[in-house]
């Protein structure tokens, strides 16, 4: 990594040293990853939650915050946290550790639907010491960004990385903003970095004192209708839960899956009747 990353990490440690105890503290990515750009991104992730207005704890099912188990005879880890928010039903960071060298990290925003904002999505992989796959995106919860999301990245001149990757067949999901990537070197590594922070920045914002609509107002169901579907393209992601099921059991990958990764918003009741997210 190049010296601004390290230079980070300090400045993300000192501000939590600084801080009294929130059990968002309590997450150490370090205790179970070993890549430098898992950990700070990690770190950078939760430092970008800490301010949120009405940050508090959100459940995870039992038996789903931390796990361990095997795979080809090498330790299993995993470490989930979760919260809500003001303008957000659920913040969630997951680490993983997949055998020596194998770090992934996980993380999402999902908004409210009464709020208009867009799915933060991150995602890194690697092996042995090298970066294989990193994502970052504001996914959509309406036809297109809002107008307001879409000229700030407009203005952004994010960096050219060397080693796009391509989208999977359900990645309709995503805006024309998502970065794919295989980080090429240390300075892209930082560079990407960066870049999420500046995502984080983006999607953060805008719930200091924005405007949201009611819960039953045709908006909002539209924007919980775009996470439903959000939810269901990503559960297509035969390699996550190949990995999951062959290290806990097909039966608990898809429930993690459904459960943690991508739980569906629970749909309202419209006018005394259940909703219908595939229907009038």
């Amino acid at each position: 990594m190049t010296s601004a990353v390290p230079g980070l990490r300090r400045s993300l440690t000192a501000l939590f040293r600084g801080r009294r105890y929130r059990p968002i503290d309590s997450f150490d990515a370090a205790s179970i990853c070993t890549h430098p750009l898992v950990i700070d991104l990690a770190r950078a992730i939760l430092e970008a939650w800490q301010p949120l207005g009405q940050l508090r704890v959100l459940n995870i099912p039992r038996g789903m915050e931390r796990v361990r188990g095997a795979m080809d005879g090498a330790a299993v880890q995993i470490h989930n946290c979760c919260f809500r928010a003001r303008g957000f039903r659920k913040l969630h960071l997951e680490v993983a550790s997949l055998g020596p060298g194998l770090n992934i990290l996980h993380a999402v925003m999902f908004p409210d639907p009464c709020w208009d904002l867009p799915i933060f999505g991150c995602d890194l992989v690697t092996a042995r010491g090298q970066v294989t796959a990193a994502v970052l995106d504001l996914s959509p919860t309406g036809d297109e960004l809002p107008a307001a999301f879409r000229q700030q990245l407009r203005n952004l001149s994010p960096p050219r990385f060397s080693q796009p990757r391509q989208l999977p067949p359900w990645g309709d999901i995503f805006s024309p903003w998502v970065h794919f990537i295989k980080p090429a070197s240390p300075s892209e590594e930082a560079a990407f970095l960066q870049l999420a922070a500046t995502y984080l920045q983006l999607i953060t914002g805008p719930t200091s004192g924005g405007r949201h609509d009611p819960p039953h107002h045709p908006a909002s169901l539209n924007r919980q209708l775009a996470q439903i579907r959000y939810c269901r393209q990503q559960q297509c992601n035969d390699k996550t839960r190949r990995v999951l099921a062959k290290a806990f059991g097909n039966d608990w990958a898809d429930a993690y899956i459904r459960q943690v990764l991508f739980d569906e918003p629970t749909p309202p009741t419209v006018v005394g009747r259940e909703w219908n997210p595939s229907g009038p």
